[in-house]
């Protein structure tokens, strides 16, 4: 008799080899990376839009002002990579919302401290928990040691690629330079 979690981690297993290579298009590991975390969040957007009222970049922002309360606008759009323009339209509608406030810097007129609003942080809390659930679906396919592995592998390669070291490693390479 299979017990229920060989059965399932064999399902999963089953679902991963049906998965036909032909998922990508390119080989290159950006590319791949880039192409599942494009689909995972196209998949999951209109979800955290209908459960939370926001898209998942203004999400992202939420989050990164209830963690850093009295954070600006310069170092939002920093953190984020977004361009001014769409950094202040999410601004924007997340004061809209009610989700965050803004007041002026008593050091610089000019400049505005974001914090967020106890609705903020409620809503915060249900993108978390809807986040959560979402990932397991996501990562369903893989096992409970695959998942661990591949975690260890994007810690690692996340902190390589924002390392000096990595920088200097990609001025250094002679091969780049040759193509």
């Amino acid at each position: 008799m299979v017990s229920g979690d060989t059965f399932l981690r064999e399902a999963g297993e089953r679902r991963a080899a049906k998965m036909s290579d032909k998922t990508f298009k390119n080989e290159r590991l950006t590319y791949r990376l880039n192409i599942v975390a494009q689909e995972a969040i196209a998949a999951n957007d209109e979800i955290f839009l209908r459960e939370t009222g926001c898209r998942i970049r203004d999400l992202r922002v939420l989050r990164l002002i209830d963690d850093t309360p009295g954070t600006t606008f310069a170092e939002i759009a920093k953190i984020t990579g977004f361009d001014r323009s769409l950094t202040s339209r999410i601004i924007q509608n997340l004061i809209s919302a009610g989700l965050i406030t803004r007041e002026n810097s008593t050091e610089d007129a000019r400049v505005f401290l974001l914090s967020t609003t106890e609705r903020g942080k409620e809503t915060r809390q249900v993108a978390r928990r809807l986040s959560d659930r979402l990932e397991i679906i996501l990562t369903d396919p893989l096992s409970v040691q695959e998942l661990q592995a591949l975690n260890e592998i994007l810690a690692r390669l996340g902190k390589w690629v924002t390392s000096s070291e990595y920088r200097q490693a990609l001025v250094d390479d002679d091969a780049i330079r040759e193509n």
